[in-house]
């Protein structure tokens, strides 16, 4: 069970960060070549060590079972939700008239949940002494969440676009898959290292999240307040992915997960708000960096209320 005194203040300290990012980009701390060496060094240090100290700071290493199945589920996950998000995209594209070239941006970020950025800090919060444990069943979902992110996700997030994202092979050897794959070797040869260096793991990874936080922060301000809350469809489709379609296929993960922790992270993973990836790969791609902005701060609104709320009515939490 988890505690939803923790789980809400993790989300609402997480949120409050975001909006120290608006401030201080207002104020001239940060601009728009800052934010880019600030990405960089998220996507390339902290979150990677952050993958790395977690599965350091296990003290009882779960069974090769779990892992299996933590692998066959992850597998699953990512092969049925690019089905799930064309058919709601394309509904949508029907009968809300959702702007054509946007299609796949709204697919991509019906897939990918913050799962390392938010998901990750939250875990360990919200499950207590299995905190570590849980972050390790996230850095293991991680490497799947990566590889579909540099694969299909590419090619998806351009889709109805006159812009074509490729693939490239280069991001497959990216510091996430990579951290995510030394995590899985150090709990197989169950590797330790002194103190004082997991110490630095540990303290560099912490950074990860409120740094991610800032960055989104840091880019609404960019926009004038009222364009951020002024497109109703963005409401309706937060709605559709973090409340709707978790009631919905909340008997599915019961169903196919039989323990409680790796239940837990993969179900709350699931609710995390829209991955702060979308808007990186909009960036590089020229596509409509802005709308996907808007979208991720909205979901992360939500999400104070969504994952709470589902975890609530999926009887996962305690009050």
């Amino acid at each position: 069970m988890i505690d939803i005194t923790v789980l809400v203040n993790q989300l609402i300290q997480l949120f409050f960060i975001i909006c120290i990012g608006y401030l201080v980009f207002k104020i001239g701390i940060l601009n728009e070549n800052v934010n880019k060496h600030i990405n960089s060094l998220v996507i390339n240090v902290t979150m990677p060590l952050m993958i790395i100290s977690s599965v350091l700071s296990i003290s009882d290493r779960p069974d090769a079972s779990i892992i299996v199945s933590l692998f066959s589920v992850s597998i699953g996950f990512f092969i049925l939700m690019p089905v799930l998000a064309f058919i709601i995209v394309k509904i949508m594209f029907q009968t809300m008239h959702i702007v054509k070239a946007r299609q796949g941006a709204y697919m991509f970020m019906m897939i990918f949940s913050n799962v390392g950025f938010m998901g990750m800090p939250i875990l360990l919060a919200a499950c207590g002494k299995d905190g570590p444990t849980a972050v390790f069943y996230a850095a293991v979902l991680n490497i799947f969440f990566n590889l579909a992110v540099f694969t299909y996700g590419v090619i998806i997030i351009g889709y109805g676009s006159a812009v074509e994202a490729t693939l490239k092979v280069k991001d497959l050897l990216s510091p996430g898959i990579l951290s995510s794959v030394i995590a899985i070797i150090i709990y197989a040869l169950n590797i330790h290292f002194p103190s004082t260096i997991e110490n630095v793991f540990d303290t560099v990874g912490d950074l990860t999240s409120p740094l991610a936080m800032i960055l989104v922060g840091s880019t609404l301000a960019s926009m004038k307040l009222r364009e951020v809350f002024n497109e109703w469809r963005i409401y309706v489709f937060t709605i559709i992915k973090q409340f709707i379609l978790p009631i919905l296929l909340y008997p599915v993960f019961r169903f196919c997960i039989s323990d409680d922790l790796l239940f837990n992270v993969m179900f709350i993973e699931f609710l995390m708000p829209i991955a702060n990836i979308a808007l990186m790969l909009a960036t590089e791609h020229g596509l409509d960096y802005k709308f996907v902005s808007k979208t991720i701060f909205i979901s992360t609104l939500l999400s104070l209320v969504t994952i709470p709320l589902v975890l609530y009515l999926c009887g996962i939490i305690y009050a």
